[in-house]
């Protein structure tokens, strides 16, 4: 993975991962991709990361495309707008992140679930 791509992940997940105090709900990136184009938008170069979340009160996940310039600065409007990909299915999602790029995360598992390192592995 490299520099610019890590950037991108920790500045997402600063943005978007997030887990209640109580442990009740929790929000994290469930895969990112980002393809191999750097593009040309109002006069500044970018890279668009093609972003799906999980949260831990749904079967179904949501999924945006959000710019970064090549600092890299996310954009700060990423979240106003609704999802370009809306209450789909974690299978369905796979093949939406691999059609904008190579995907650099895929988590599928909530991270802020504590492991039980005692539990039986079958």
């Amino acid at each position: 993975m490299t520099k610019l791509e890590e950037k991108i992940i920790e500045e997402l997940k600063l943005a978007l991962e997030y887990q209640e105090p109580t442990g009740d709900y929790a929000q994290w990136l469930m895969g990112v991709s980002i393809p191999s184009v750097i593009e040309k938008k109002n006069d500044q170069w970018v890279i668009t990361a093609r972003v799906v979340v999980k949260t831990s009160d749904s079967e179904y996940v949501d999924g945006m495309d959000i710019d970064f310039s090549l600092e890299p600065i996310i954009d700060p409007n990423y979240y106003q707008n609704s999802p370009d990909y809306h209450g789909g299915s974690i299978e369905d999602s796979q093949p939406w992140l691999k059609k904008h790029g190579e995907v650099i995360l895929s988590q599928l598992e909530n991270p802020f679930e504590p492991v039980d390192r005692n539990r039986r592995q079958s």
